[in-house]
């Protein structure tokens, strides 16, 4: 019996624009509307394109092949970022999320080429965002800071993908990258 593997295909959100949700978020935890959430570690930030769910870890070799080749046939994007939000709702949320402008539906394409590439069904329509924190337990009502929110402006550069996996347990997920494929380049994994 082979151990599985719980993974995901994300782009990394790159420095710069780190620094900034870093900054952004140290104000807004002062906020009292804000209470309710758990803030994410700023480390684990990622815009997610696909999840994979449990994976046997016998079948990653095939799986990073896969998300290399979608890569190799993708241009490398510049989206801009810079709202806020929450799911399902700002005014019942359970997550609070930074969004990502996909106004040609690029990284929309990428996403759903991946899905295809890796056999999964499209679960809900492709919104880019990154999660920034999760409601402690009753949805928290983000439709204030969302208003006044002084979120900051910037590019996600999407240059490559990760192939993740998450690891769970005590305290917030942690990351391990197992595969990075540039977008553009020659698939070799």
């Amino acid at each position: 019996m082979t151990e599985s593997w719980r993974c995901f295909v994300a782009v990394p959100i790159g420095e710069t624009l780190r620094e900034a949700l870093v900054d952004a978020v140290e104000r807004w935890r002062a906020r009292p509307d804000l209470d309710g959430l758990r803030w994410s570690n700023p480390g684990g930030w990622h815009v997610t394109l696909a999840f994979l769910g449990a994976v046997e870890a016998d079948a990653i070799p095939d799986i990073r092949a896969s998300i290399a080749d979608v890569a190799a046939a993708s241009q490398p994007l510049e989206l801009e970022a810079g709202r806020v939000g929450g799911f399902p709702s700002a005014r019942r949320a359970r997550v609070a999320w930074y969004g990502v402008a996909d106004p040609d539906g690029a990284l929309a394409e990428v996403a759903a080429r991946l899905r295809d590439a890796l056999g999964l069904d499209a679960v809900a329509p492709f919104r880019p965002h990154l999660t920034l924190g999760r409601a402690r337990g009753e949805p928290v009502d983000l439709s204030a800071w969302r208003e006044a929110a002084d979120e900051p402006s910037g590019i996600l550069e999407v240059t490559g993908v990760e192939l993740m996996r998450s690891h769970l347990g005590r305290g917030p997920a942690r990351y391990e990258i197992i595969g990075s494929m540039p977008l553009g380049a020659p698939a070799h994994v």
